[in-house]
């Protein structure tokens, strides 16, 4: 683990000596270009989906990390035959992706809707009664590109905003980060934003508040080694929670999904700013 600084490495097993594990996930794409086409104050006619970021981190204790994967794996083998289904002809742990769950995708592709809804049902179950802390960094880059000359970059913004609240979550105990892996190039640019944090710290929290964070890894959505039998659920968990506070930075919606998690969202009920940052 001593070598994680140097570049995007996956992790196998989280030990439960570390008491914290972070899993981060996205929904929309970092990338500003599709903003800066409307960056004219009178420019009306753009996709609203495209102009919103969201990253979502979920804080989970290691002391209950085998109670709630139980949890998932529990879910998994009530729909799923040892938790398996096909993936384009191949036999892969059954991941629980937001995007395929509400298209009714590859594994979620159920025979009738009805048992559709008592998977999503249970599901919700499952998320409403996982003890977990969520923090989360909405980004508008419409607003960003519009009130900044050089804007930040919205992942990079995100994850600051994020880590310098979560510092102040763990009371200074130690936690390892696992972000779903999105490219060499991508991932590296990550991994040196959060090394940089550890280095020099923030204008507004100092170097010493992220010295918790003692690795910084890359997973895939299934584990390679296993070709692909096991699934990293704790990314799972990010992608869940994360959608739904997608919606609502992006426009309000506050649906079932959002309450099952509301919660959960640190400095609950007064969790603007805190739990969730919007930003600009």
């Amino acid at each position: 683990m001593a070598n994680w600084r140097n570049r995007p490495r996956n992790i196998t097993h989280i030990s439960t000596d570390i008491p914290w594990i972070i899993a981060i996930d996205e929904s929309g794409t970092p990338d500003l270009s599709y903003a800066q086409r409307f960056i004219s104050p009178s420019s009306t006619n753009y996709d609203p989906h495209n102009v919103h970021f969201n990253v979502t981190a979920c804080l989970l204790s290691t002391s209950i990390f085998n109670e709630t994967r139980d949890m998932i794996m529990d879910l998994k083998n009530k729909y799923w035959n040892n938790a398996y289904a096909n993936y384009n002809n191949e036999t892969r742990r059954v991941c629980f992706h937001s995007t395929e769950i509400r298209r009714r995708k590859n594994a979620f592709d159920f025979q009738d809707k009805a048992t559709h809804r008592l998977f999503v049902d249970d599901l919700s179950d499952v998320l409403r009664n996982i003890n977990i802390n969520l923090f989360s960094s909405h980004i508008n880059k419409l607003s960003l590109v519009r009130q900044y000359n050089t804007p930040y970059d919205p992942y990079e913004l995100s994850l600051t905003f994020i880590l310098e609240r979560i510092s102040f979550e763990t009371r200074n105990q130690d936690a390892v980060i696992v972000l779903e892996s999105r490219g060499k190039k991508e991932d590296k640019k990550l991994l040196n934003h959060i090394v940089k944090l550890l280095d020099y710290g923030t204008p507004y929290v100092k170097k010493e508040k992220f010295s918790f964070i003692k690795g910084v890894y890359f997973n895939g959505k299934w584990d390679k080694q296993s070709n692909n039998l096991k699934s990293h659920w704790i990314l799972e968990l990010a992608d869940l929670y994360c959608y739904p506070i997608f919606k609502y930075g992006k426009d309000g919606t506050q649906d079932l999904a959002f309450s099952t998690l509301e919660e959960k969202l640190s400095g609950f009920p007064n969790y603007h700013g805190i739990g969730i940052k919007q930003f600009p």
